[in-house]
């Protein structure tokens, strides 16, 4: 009676499956792929979630840009070669700069500026003029800066009497401040049922995006254990002999936790460096490389890219068990008397 089996070491085990890869090498690639873009896909949701918090600024700068060129052509009409006076009062917020900004690139010949003293000209196709001549023209006044504007109807007698100048402030305080009796104010806070549908969008948001990791998670899971058990059923007679010649149970286990664990590293890094490069250049593509570099966060990318890997391995390990299991479990005479 054999008393005590010889346990083989570790490295052993690493070279039979090392081996194997080698042997099933295309095999053992398509699994890797299957590894690489579950976790590309995860990293891919996570990057994106992060790059889009670190742009939020942008995207709502975006937005409310295109919300006031909305009001601001409706009341104007087509901007294409027109020209329209600006009275800086102060200096301009980022917002104000964009409409000017997108003002002239809707088709605006020329801005007439008047400005208070002490605040710079901020755009070159500026013409410095005072508002009596801006009024004398009949052209649309933008009433824009943290200062305060104090327009009158008298300031803005169009020199036509059938046409009637155009005020159109970017701040609520500059209408508050003015004496016309009429104006556009762009500027609006956000209404009560807005803002819970703000709030109602971003837990759908979390929902969905909790739904697709976990997806992405499970289909990886399954395609691993797919592949393993592949590679079991085309292992029968190899695992019989090595059963044969003494191998232990716990040793054909070890082996194909060490291949699952092998193939879910590689996958996994492989997969979230792609994520990350991918979902990276998707943003730079959108805002620029300067913003989206300047606003890259490196330490929770990367505890990203680590936790991707992590759960990749993971993922392998768990895919294996039951592969792992049942072909430990083979009786030597069977596994060598199939045939595939």
């Amino acid at each position: 009676m054999i008393r005590k089996q010889v346990r083989l070491p570790l490295s052993v085990a690493f070279g039979v499956v090392l081996q194997g890869i080698r042997i099933r090498l295309g095999r053992s690639v398509v699994t890797m792929l299957g590894v690489a873009l579950g976790v590309a896909f995860l990293m891919s949701i996570l990057s994106a979630n992060m790059l889009r918090r670190s742009v939020s600024g942008e995207t709502a700068l975006r937005y409310e840009n295109q919300r006031m060129m909305g009001f601001f052509k409706a009341e104007t009409g087509t901007l294409r070669d027109k020209t329209l006076g600006v009275w800086q009062t102060g200096d301009l917020s980022e917002i104000e700069k964009r409409v000017l900004g997108s003002v002239l690139a809707e088709g605006a010949t020329q801005l007439l500026w008047h400005r208070t003293a002490g605040t710079p000209v901020v755009l070159a196709k500026a013409k410095t003029a005072t508002l009596p001549e801006i009024s004398a023209k009949n052209v649309t006044l933008i009433v824009v800066g943290n200062g305060k504007s104090f327009v009158t109807s008298d300031l803005l007698e169009a020199s036509d009497p059938n046409r009637k100048n155009l005020v159109i402030y970017t701040r609520k305080a500059l209408a508050a401040t003015a004496g016309a009796p009429s104006g556009v104010t762009l500027e609006r806070e956000l209404r009560p049922d807005e803002v819970e549908r703000a709030a109602r969008e971003a837990g759908v948001e979390k929902v969905r995006t909790v739904w697709i990791v976990v997806i992405s998670l499970l289909v990886t899971l399954i395609g691993i254990t797919n592949a393993l058990l592949m590679s079991v059923t085309e292992r029968f007679r190899e695992i019989g002999t090595m059963k044969c010649l003494g191998a232990l149970s716990s040793f054909i286990r070890q082996i194909f936790f060490i291949e699952s664990a092998l193939i879910g590293f590689v996958g996994g890094v492989s997969g979230a460096l792609f994520g990350l490069i991918f979902s990276t250049l998707i943003y730079m593509g959108t805002y620029g490389v300067g913003l989206v570099a300047g606003s890259l966060q490196m330490l929770p990318l990367l505890i990203a890219l680590m936790g991707c890997i992590v759960g990749g391995v993971v993922c392998s390990i768990l895919a294996a068990i039951y592969p792992a299991t049942f072909a430990s479990r083979m009786v030597p005479a069977t596994a060598l008397r199939t045939n595939i």
